[in-house]
């Protein structure tokens, strides 16, 4: 799984059927919601926001 900052959202590749949960710096949700596509593009909040995949270790992005 890849995950990649865009502008204005963040980009995850290879995580069809997970469920996906993105978190701002304050640790408000973003984002919650399980992908059906394994290349799927999700609005995100310009800073840091942190993704968390199910089953996988969470990571940070910075999104302009």
């Amino acid at each position: 799984m890849k995950v990649i900052a865009a502008n204005g959202g963040v980009q995850i590749i290879g995580a069809q059927g997970k469920k996906v949960v993105i978190t701002n710096i304050l640790g408000q949700t973003v984002a919650n919601t399980v992908l059906s596509s394994d290349n799927a593009t999700i609005a995100a909040p310009a800073g840091v926001v942190v993704v968390a995949i199910e089953g996988e270790d969470a990571v940070k992005a910075i999104v302009k």
